[in-house]
């Protein structure tokens, strides 16, 4: 087995190899019918190409990306290795045209995890698409797919699934947002945002149609974030943040449906979130939250609504991590993370709890070349069988651009 485990992690190491040049690029744009001193449009190119390869002692779920651990079958554990390039990313930032009392900027992000394709040809997965409008008087308008507005920090991890159902609250979504930085003294401010976001749900009742869709409206999010230098020049930040949204069910009968909005879910939650930063190189981050019906915002590990019970899934957890950057091209991190549903909302085989101890280290190569390691020891429990371990040891080779 040691030798196994050996041969695996060479190959890990070895994967790092496969790395593809590509060049930074910017284009300046005239906007039609404007005249020669008129502001640009800009245009600049960014992202990564990755490669990553990891080996887990028990299989997971979902084999690049981890998020729990399955049942070993018959007690015995089912290892598994992967290497994938799908995370490679490629990003358009755009700058302009802007007047004098309007700052406009936009993103298009993109990778390559999206649903079907292959391991060897992957599909497209629209990331990030949004347009920003900013004023002096500190208020902004963000419209388009953005991280959820309840998020104020995000695990540095070399995994993609960034803890997501084991700690870390929030992914991407359709949304419309305003923020307003308020001033208090010096360098402290408060920022606070609200949005109006995408349910994006399951289709529970199989009546085939989103139940978030199916509600109506939108999900409110909210962020209320203080921030202020206290012990380094980097920001400190103290964050109040959450959501509510609601998922309606029809009455499904053989496939048809024969009744409609029969039954209403909520989901929300209320999230404390902190980035401490104690030294110029050393910071710690985390959240602590709790909610109800947060499958689709990766709480409660995966699980939101109850079918057989008809109620939705409560869960409560965080993750608290630390950040050093030990040289210019050293970075070393700690993580724990825990998703803790409530066990009175799950049936027996559901899964009760998810835990995490990861590490990662981050070393560069050249300015654009980093290689890294982690490892992740995850443990997830069932309700009335037994818990599930896994080793993961994960290699990536990253060039940014």
């Amino acid at each position: 087995m040691t030798r196994k485990i050996g041969l695996v992690l060479a190959g890990i190491a070895m994967a790092g190899m496969m790395v593809i040049s590509v060049a930074a690029v910017e284009i300046k744009i005239s906007t039609p019918g404007a005249v020669s001193n008129a502001p640009l449009l800009t245009l600049k190119v960014y992202g990564y190409v990755k490669l990553d390869a990891a080996y887990d002692t028990q299989k997971t779920s979902a084999g690049d990306a981890l998020y729990y651990v399955l049942p070993k079958v018959n007690g015995e554990s089912d290892n598994e290795f992967n290497m994938t390039a799908r995370e490679t990313r490629l990003g358009l930032a755009l700058a302009g045209p802007d007047i004098e009392s309007l700052k406009t900027t936009g993103k298009i992000e993109v990778d390559f995890y999206g649903n079907g394709g292959s391991q060897n040809s992957p599909n497209l997965r629209l990331r990030l698409a949004y347009l920003d409008l900013a004023m002096p008087s500190g208020t902004a308008v963000r419209a388009g797919q953005d991280w959820d507005t309840f998020m104020t920090v995000i695990p540095k991890t070399v995994n993609i699934a960034i803890m997501a159902d084991v700690g870390a609250l929030g992914l991407r979504r359709p949304q419309f947002r305003v923020t307003q930085d308020i001033p208090i003294y010096g360098k402290t401010k408060l920022v606070a945002k609200v949005a109006a976001a995408r349910t994006i749900g399951e289709d529970i009742d199989g009546g085939m149609q989103d139940d978030g869709a199916d509600s109506g409206y939108p999900s409110v999010q909210y962020n209320v974030c203080l921030e202020t230098q206290l012990l380094t020049a980097k920001a400190t930040k103290l964050s109040v943040s959450g959501h509510w949204g609601n998922e309606t069910l029809d009455s499904i009968v053989s496939n048809v449906v024969v009744d409609t909005d029969v039954k209403d879910y909520n989901t929300w939650s209320v999230i404390g979130s902190l980035f401490l930063p104690v030294h110029q190189k050393v910071a710690f981050q985390g959240t602590i939250w709790q909610g109800k019906n947060l499958d689709t915002y990766y709480g409660g590990i995966g699980q939101g609504i109850n079918k057989t019970l008809q109620k939705g899934i409560g869960a409560r957890g965080g993750y608290i991590q630390l950040i050093t950057d030990l040289t210019d091209r050293l970075n070393w991190n700690l993580a724990y993370g825990i998703d803790d549903p409530d066990n009175q909302d799950l049936n027996d085989g559901n899964r009760s709890k998810n835990q995490t101890v990861v590490t990662s280290v981050y070393c560069k190569i050249t300015s654009a070349v980093t290689a890294a390691f982690e490892y992740y020891y995850m443990t997830t429990s069932y309700k009335g069988q037994s818990a599930s371990s896994d080793n993961r040891f994960q290699g990536a080779m990253i060039y940014k651009f």
